[in-house]
């Protein structure tokens, strides 16, 4: 039996970017070995696993452990899988498993977006820091006063029980505590920190791997694979091409990003652009059916519901389910940053408008020609009937874009994935 442990910061059954590629993994290497994955969800409330675990995934809840070490201890896995960034739950198994032995691998993606702005980056987390809510909560009956803010320090206190149990100095606790702190507020301007490394690295692309050895990783801890969570995509998308819903008004699907979740943002930003947007788009003179998905475990969805139905109660807005068959749908797709999901709305050959009202820099998709910037609110109705009109984007510029940031859309991510998983479980 294979076993990998890996964090999580849902329940499983949720759909998310490593649930997503996980599943494709789990497909591939369960033809050549029995497996089976073990995943610590850390949420602010304990959590029944046996209620989302099935015979080749076991849930635990991390409040159920005092620190890392002891849940390796328990699983006894063959492959941690924590990201290397700084993530806490993550970076406390990532030290722990290489303190027992256990390998530690981890995902490095394209970054999508930029911020250099450090003094927003941290009014935000300090604003954040006393909210009552998480962004994986469901309802308002889950708020708790400064909820947000006592799961951090919960979380800050697992990390530092697990750095005592593995033997680590007073000092370096306290040195570490200050790279984190830095981390954290510089995670948009240098978010791949080699202080997080894992022991193997799954990278995206070989421009990133250029990238990383620049900022000290070891190249021969650096593998090719491009990312599981799109193998399946080709296929999917001729199949929702066929059950494709026509309208008589243009579908215009608006995807939103946690950009104020993770820091990016402060909400007062969020929500005056998501207004500005709805606001212009649900005139009735225009000729559009507008729907919204927003991130499925990342924002809340009562959040987006006080903001858009104040304006327009018909509007849907979307959280759970596959985001194919709504950009399949779509005729244009509209957001405001970068996100890994556009890239379905370019294997799909839809237009997409990136609302850059901030000015966000080094947006790849709209600096690699395959997206159009549309800089206030004035100008989204006029982009839309513009790009409904001309192409702007060329097949080429789109292939190039493809090969550069996201490596091969060829679905054997996983399969190149699981064979190097294979070869560090034969070397042990």
């Amino acid at each position: 039996m294979l076993t990998i442990l890996t964090p999580i910061h849902i329940t499983p059954n949720i759909r998310s970017y490593r649930t997503h590629s996980f599943k494709n993994i789990l497909k591939y290497l369960s033809k050549i070995t029995e497996i089976q994955i073990v995943w610590l969800v850390y949420k602010p409330e304990k959590i029944d696993g046996k209620k989302y675990s099935d015979e080749n995934n076991i849930v635990l809840d991390i409040h159920d452990f005092e620190n890392a070490t002891d849940v390796i201890k328990k699983i006894q896995p063959n492959i941690i899988w924590a990201a290397p960034t700084l993530n806490l739950p993550d970076f406390a198994l990532s030290i722990a498993g290489k303190k027992l032995g256990i390998p530690v691998v981890g995902e490095l993606v394209t970054e999508l977006f930029f911020n250099d702005n450090n003094f927003n980056i941290l009014k935000t987390y300090l604003g954040s820091f006393f909210e009552s809510s998480v962004p994986t909560d469901i309802s308002d009956k889950d708020k708790k006063f400064m909820k947000r803010g006592r799961f951090f320090i919960y979380k800050f206190l697992f990390l530092v029980k697990t750095q005592k149990k593995i033997g680590w100095t007073f000092f370096k606790i306290l040195k570490y505590f200050f790279i984190l702190v830095k981390a954290h507020i510089t995670v948009y301007k240098d978010v791949h920190n080699p202080k997080f490394a894992c022991d193997i690295h799954f990278v995206e692309t070989e421009k990133l791997v250029e990238e990383l050895i620049k900022k000290g990783y070891d190249k021969k801890k650096l593998i090719v694979t491009g990312i599981p969570m799109y193998d399946e995509a080709s296929t999917q998308i001729k199949e929702l091409e066929k059950k494709r819903i026509i309208n008589t008004k243009k579908n215009v699907l608006f995807l939103t990003h946690a950009m104020y979740e993770h820091g990016m943002w402060t909400k007062e930003q969020r929500n005056s652009l998501i207004k500005k947007i709805v606001t212009e788009l649900s005139k009735k003179e225009n000729n559009y059916n507008l729907t919204i998905k927003i991130h499925p475990s990342s924002e809340q969805l009562a959040d987006y519901e006080t903001i858009v139905h104040k304006i327009d109660k018909s509007i849907k807005i979307i959280q759970q389910g596959d985001i194919l068959e709504h950009i399949t749908n779509a005729d244009v797709i509209i957001t405001y940053s970068g996100a890994s999901s556009l890239v379905y709305a370019l294997m799909c050959n839809k237009p997409i408008i990136i609302c850059n009202f901030y000015d966000l820099r080094n947006d790849i998709f709209i600096d690699g020609k395959v997206a159009v910037s549309c800089k206030n609110e004035k100008e989204v109705k006029k982009t839309i009937e513009k790009v409904g009109i001309e192409s702007f984007i060329k097949k080429e510029d789109v292939e190039k874009f493809i090969a550069e940031y996201f490596h091969k859309l060829d679905g054997k991510a996983s399969e190149r994935i699981g064979n190097e998983i294979l070869k560090i479980v034969k070397k042990q």
